[in-house]
């Protein structure tokens, strides 16, 4: 179970910043707000990812380049700063800027980090069984920075997390989930990989799931509509299904912590919009 708790890490990684010089219309920014890892350690593992988009669209070697940021604040400094022309974002940053950055969805990512396709609020058993009685009490997780995506998303406009829990922010997977089994706080939210994590560990079967998100979609592939040139959308549509694709797309994704990437629209993002305004 080792290797489930690293291939986040491995993702995020993957994902590194290069130089705002080589900046252009193909380059790519990946923007996991609360993930670990940072935007300087990994520019040998996203070579291969970059060479491969370039050789099944078509476009010259060397010609994409990216940036991978972990915080918030990165993610915004990277897109003033670079103007890259496409982007896979969190769902929160997303929905929180689709229409300021004129962000025009063409896939979608499915891979290990971020919310996944659920996020569980997790409990020691025996202690609460629900949100209302968690007013007050102490909320740890790797999942606590989009706050406003937590408000609306996972908890359907009930309750304001920043109000309603003590909340403290941590950078690896399971330490919110030890903490809890280990009566040191009170909750802690998880994804689905986590929560299958939780589920082979002698702790875990002190831990019981009280509430969880609706189905979440993939991480959106978005490319920016005043960056992003209309030919090199095209292009990119067609060749985003066949990037996990043969041995060796299988082998990248697989080493990137990407499961699959797939096409996608606006529509595909359509509950999540209700939800978020």
């Amino acid at each position: 179970m080792k290797r489930i708790i690293l291939i986040p890490g491995i993702l995020l990684s993957c994902l590194l910043a290069v130089p705002t010089a080589e900046a252009g219309s193909r380059d790519f920014l990946i923007c996991i707000p609360g993930s670990p890892g940072t935007s300087a350690g990994a520019a040998a593992f996203m070579t291969p990812f970059f060479r491969r988009i370039e050789s099944l669209a078509g476009w010259p070697a060397s010609s994409t380049t990216g940036s991978y940021q972990p915080r918030y604040a990165g993610c915004m400094a990277s897109i003033r700063s670079s103007r890259p022309g496409f982007a896979v974002m969190a769902l929160g940053v997303y929905l929180q800027h689709r229409r300021d950055m004129h962000l025009k969805v063409i896939g979608q990512v499915d891979m290990f980090a971020g919310p996944g396709r659920r996020l569980h609020l997790v409990v020691r058993k025996g202690t609460f069984r629900t949100l209302a009685e968690l007013k007050g009490k102490k909320l740890t997780s790797n999942h606590l920075v989009e706050k406003r995506f937590l408000n609306k998303i996972m908890f359907g406009g009930k309750i304001d997390v920043a109000q309603h829990f003590v909340l403290r922010q941590v950078s690896r997977t399971t330490k919110g989930m030890r903490d809890v089994a280990r009566g040191r706080v009170d909750a802690t939210i998880v994804n689905d990989d986590e929560l299958r994590t939780m589920h082979h560990r002698s702790w875990g079967r002190k831990l019981t799931v009280i509430h969880k998100s609706p189905a979440l979609p993939g991480a959106p592939l978005v490319a920016f509509g005043r960056n992003a040139k209309r030919a090199d959308i095209s292009a990119l549509r067609r060749v985003i299904a066949r990037m996990c694709s043969g041995a060796q797309g299988r082998k990248l994704c697989k080493s990137s912590g990407i499961r699959s990437m797939r096409l996608a629209t606006q529509s595909t993002y359509a509950r999540m919009i209700r939800m978020y305004r």
